[in-house]
This record gives structure tokens, sequence and C-alpha cells, in this order.
């Protein structure tokens, strides 16, 4: 299980992960996406490492709450700012269509603050969650999005 708040520069990690996996299994880098599984048991239960792809832990979930039994997002509760997001399984898969109806395309970010530095982007991955009793419209209009870091954008 990795915290991708712990690297320096994630996308270059994630990166990485696409590369091995292409080079497993024989395919260009630029043919693989990710599939996002998020995971229903504790992270004591994950006891390996994934056939492929990562395991990824440490985001928070800012602008709605998750629906652990479902596997979808809720409305936050009330004052409640942010909420931890389970473990995610980034598993790299042949390019996809887009989105079905009903996922959320949920933009991560390093930073709260999602506008970066001038040497630096927040923006980090889009990661596909289902949208539950709600529309992705509706998230969007939240400005529903997954953050590494609570901390203030340091730097710039």
């Amino acid at each position: 299980i990795f915290y991708l708040s712990y690297f320096t520069f994630p996308t270059g990690f994630l990166t990485a992960v696409l590369q091995t996996s292409a080079r497993a299994n024989s395919i260009s880098v630029d043919t693989l996406s990710w599939e996002f599984v998020v995971q229903i048991l504790d992270d004591v239960n994950i006891t390996g490492q994934p056939k492929d792809g990562v395991y990824i832990k440490g985001m928070y979930l800012e602008g709605a709450g998750w629906d652990k039994k479902n596997c979808c997002l809720v409305e936050a509760n009330a004052m409640q700012l942010v909420c931890e997001m389970p473990t995610i399984h980034f598993k790299p898969a042949e390019l996809k269509k887009k989105p079905g109806r009903g996922i959320y395309s949920c933009p991560c970010y390093y930073y709260p603050d999602r506008a970066g530095t001038a040497d630096r982007a927040s923006f980090v991955v889009s990661v596909d969650l289902k949208s539950g009793a709600a529309t992705p419209d509706h998230w969007i209009k939240r400005g529903t999005a997954l953050l590494l870091s609570l901390d203030a954008c340091r730097g710039g």
C-alpha cells in the first residue's frame, strides 16, 4: 500500500506504474489508462500486492462523503469538510471510453489550493468514483475533489 502523498512527484510514480504494466504485458504505455477499484476491505485484510497496479492510500475527499457499504459518493455529514477515502486499487487498463453514467471523474489535487504554484501544478489525476444517488453534475457543482494533503500549499 502506497501513500501517494508521500511522493515528491506523484504523477511520476503513477507513470512508472503504467510503464511497468506496459512492459510486463508487451503493450505501449500510450494504450493504458486507469481503472479504479475502491476497496471494501480494511487495510489489515489486504495481505499482498495486486497482480497489476498498486494500492493507494492517504487521500481525502472534499465536498462529499463516502458510503463504504455501497461504495459511492454521498452527501457529507454536517460540519464535515473532508473525509478519508478507503484504499483505492489503481489498476492499469487498456484505454477505455469516457466514464459511463453514474461515474464522477473526481479530480485529485496535491494541495487544497487547487491552482498550485508557479513552479508546481496541484492537479495529479482524475479518479473515477461512483456518484451514488446524485448525478456527476451534482458533484461538479459541489467542487468535490480528492486531496493528497490537507496542508496549505508550500513553496512558490
